[in-house]
């Protein structure tokens, strides 16, 4: 047998587009490093593939001890179905140089039955043609298939005790739409041949299947031509905007005519862009800080959203908050306290987490949050699990005052926040000082990630490591909202 020409994620990106398969296949090198939140996504997704594998037990691996090595994995395959298996885990086929693994194929009554399994709560166009593909593979190479199937995550499943699968999994029969598929997969199968062992590169300009259905990771090398201050900077605005301006001739924002059709954000950003100078409105700046009242306390979570449900009485991608960092100024003139929580390893954060919150912004007093509506969902939903708290959650709702307000309104407007009022934009652009470029937990994403892994360390010294990075990436959070809004009384002065 000869080696593969297509496996599923090649012929999925070869859909996607002609160019990124030409370059995984020829100048691999140019593919642009994988980031810590795309490795967790690929972690997850191993993570659930692993217990799905539980509905179906007493099941044999058919991957080869050297991963490489597909032909000898295919040829396991065979050799089980032959043997009498009944189900077998990341089974292997092959038919006209097109490789697939699917992750459990179970014989039932003589008929094969195939399953994907996906970490997702909903089944995309993707993973149809995803599991269109495995099924024109495996029937064409010989088995025939009763029924193919997608597992995927069942997000009203409470966990109540030990994992109960049959509840935390949802099985779909896709088996209509491969059908329908075939000729479709058939077609697609013979470009991305041609593609492969085509000579020269596809002609294929920067557009938006550099974004869908997932981001391309040779944009590192077919975006190194788009200048700085390009029009694909200003965010808020639909991709193929984006591409209109850009095809339309205007690469910067410097050359973007002064009348328009764009939104009036985009306006002022373009505005402030060209005069090279932030857009203040003072009058809307002093009506905002009107509604805030000192003591202030500036407050930011973290949450985490296991795909499998940890603690008992939650769901799949429920959020969890596990950390929060609250930064209190008496006054104008007094100095700023820091008060923190971070939860231990192993143990439900959320009752402590809600009363340790609660004794550090008791009393009266503004509470500022950037962003609140993940902060007010936290707190609604943990008014819900521990009710004896509710009145005091209460309170704290009615106290919240959300900082983004005046960025979001384009009240104060940098160039540098590029049409965005993220924080980490804002912190850029208002206080450059300060940055979490040299943090190892740089993001909220990545938070997330390390306090689920922590979940499961065993090395005493690597947890503590962890805590420390958590610490100082939620605390900078909160300290950054006080240098922000520091600023806007200082415009007022």
């Amino acid at each position: 047998m000869e080696k593969h020409i297509l496996s599923k994620s090649t012929f999925l990106r070869g859909v996607q587009c002609a160019k990124s398969l030409y370059l995984y296949k020829n100048f691999i090198q140019l593919r642009d490093s994988v980031s810590a939140e795309q490795q967790a996504i690929f972690n997850r997704g191993n993570k659930v593939g692993l217990l799905a594998q539980k509905l179906f037990l007493g099941g044999i691996d058919a991957t080869s001890t050297k991963r490489s090595k597909n032909i000898a994995s295919v040829e396991k395959t065979k050799q089980l179905i032959e043997s009498g298996a009944k189900v077998i885990y990341e089974a292997a086929f092959q038919h006209q140089h097109v490789l697939a693994i699917l992750d459990i194929l179970v014989k039932v009554d003589e008929k094969w039955f195939a399953y994907e399994v996906k970490s997702s709560t909903k089944i995309s166009a993707t993973y149809l043609l995803d599991a269109s593909l495995q099924y024109w593979v495996i029937t064409n190479s010989g088995l025939p298939l009763e029924d193919i199937s997608l597992i995927t995550i069942n997000n009203k499943y409470l966990r109540n005790g030990v994992i109960d699968l049959n509840q935390l999994f949802s099985i779909t029969s896709i088996k209509e739409h491969a059908l329908k598929n075939q000729d479709l997969i058939n077609e697609k199968i013979n470009l991305s041949k041609q593609v492969v062992v085509e000579s020269r590169m596809p002609d294929i300009e920067i557009g938006e299947q550099c974004f869908t259905p997932y981001n391309c990771d040779f944009m590192g090398n077919c975006w190194k031509s788009v200048p700085k201050n390009s029009v694909f900077e200003i965010t808020g605005i639909a991709k193929s905007e984006q591409f209109s301006l850009y095809n339309q001739g205007f690469k910067t924002i410097m050359e973007i005519p002064e009348i328009n059709s764009l939104n009036e954000g985009v306006k002022t950003h373009i505005k402030s862009v060209k005069a090279g100078k932030p857009i203040i409105d003072l009058l809307a700046i002093n009506q905002f800080l009107n509604k805030v009242e000192y003591p202030l306390f500036f407050m930011d979570f973290e949450t985490f959203m296991p795909a499998i449900p940890i603690y008992d009485n939650t769901r799949p991608y429920q959020h969890i908050p596990f950390q929060y960092s609250l930064h209190y100024k008496k006054d104008k003139c007094a100095p700023i306290e820091h008060f923190c929580f971070l939860a231990e390893q192993g143990f439900d954060p959320r009752k402590l987490f809600i009363e340790n919150l609660l004794k550090h912004s008791e009393g009266e007093g503004t509470v500022l949050v950037y962003d609140a509506l993940m902060e007010k969902g936290v707190l609604n939903a943990l008014k819900i699990e521990f009710p004896q708290y509710a009145l005091n959650i209460d309170n704290l709702l009615n106290r919240i005052v959300d900082l983004m307000q005046p960025f979001q309104a384009k009240s104060y407007y940098h160039p540098d926040m590029k049409n965005s009022y993220s924080i980490k934009n804002l912190l850029h652009a208002l206080v450059p000082e300060l940055s979490y470029k040299n943090l190892k937990i740089s993001s909220g994403s990545i938070a997330m990630v390390a306090f689920e892994n922590m979940q499961t360390e065993t090395d005493m010294f690597k947890i503590l490591e962890i805590r420390e990075q958590l610490l100082a990436y939620c605390e900078l959070d909160t300290l950054s909202m006080v240098k922000i809004f520091e600023i806007l009384e200082q415009q007022i002065k």
